[in-house]
């Protein structure tokens, strides 16, 4: 991962300078690879094209979406990231290869897309800015939101930076309509096995799991125990207390908490 990372801290350097917001569509012009936006419905959020000798991305504008929309950046970044890695960009170039399409879902099966999706976060919130942006910071929500508006990214991009610095030790859970979507969590946070319900339901006794429970928000981060969570293999472990703040996306019913201790 250390070569896509200074492979997309090179580009941001080479192509933005020293301007906090990175602009894809910028070094995707420098490095004559054309684009197209448009609105594609539900088809994709970016898809990559190689045809007669040439690359094209192309990407999904929503009703409320333009080219500096964070998720729009993100999937711009991603798509760039197919053309730019030279073991993704000579694989598309063989015969019969169909076009590339990606979902910014976070639940990626493909190493491909695991590694582009790498490649956008790195190249959106380059590793040496975000060190300094960090050094001797304690982690906390209002961290990860500066960095969300300084560098015009959204929420997740900036937490899976800051997971893969190792900043320190944390959980990201997303919940859509009460059923857990996905998670991440550092190489060393203590636990993994969340305490999932019935077809994945959030745990009730957590923050995320009062908001489907009963609409409850909290703007300030919430404690919680390690026994609301996870699956522990230890009782001495049940009142371990963690920090739990959410983030409430309503449009599609979903709430991503971000767990830590301190």
């Amino acid at each position: 991962m250390e070569e896509i990372s200074d492979l997309a801290e090179y580009l941001a350097e080479k192509y933005c300078g020293s301007s906090p917001v990175i602009v894809p569509q910028q070094i995707a012009e420098a490095s004559e690879i054309k684009f197209t936006t448009g609105n594609y419905k539900n088809a994709f959020d970016g898809l990559t094209r190689y045809r007669n000798n040439k690359f094209r991305i192309f990407i999904n504008l929503r009703e409320t979406d333009n080219l500096f929309t964070p998720r729009v950046r993100f999937s711009f970044g991603h798509e760039l990231g197919h053309c730019k890695m030279d073991w993704h960009r000579n694989a598309m170039m063989q015969p019969g290869v169909r076009p590339h399409a990606s979902f910014l879902d976070y639940c990626f099966d493909s190493e491909e897309e695991r590694e582009a999706e790498f490649f956008s976060s790195c190249l959106l919130l380059p590793e040496s800015r975000v060190r300094k942006d960090i050094f001797r910071k304690p982690f906390e929500y209002r961290l990860v939101d500066e960095l969300r508006l300084k560098y015009n990214v959204s929420i997740t991009a900036v937490l899976l930076r800051l997971m893969a610095l190792d900043m320190r030790p944390f959980m990201i859970v997303c919940t859509r309509n009460g059923k857990i979507a996905w998670q991440r969590c550092s190489h060393d946070f203590p636990f993994y096995r969340i305490m999932r319900g019935l077809n994945d339901a959030v745990p009730v006794d957590t923050a995320a799991g009062e908001y489907f429970a009963d609409g409850s928000k909290y703007s300030k981060t919430q404690d919680v125990f390690a026994e609301d969570w996870f699956q522990l293999y230890s009782a001495e472990d049940r009142r371990r207390k963690f920090h739990e703040h959410c983030v409430y996306y309503e449009p599609l019913n979903q709430v991503m908490s971000i767990l830590w201790e301190d």
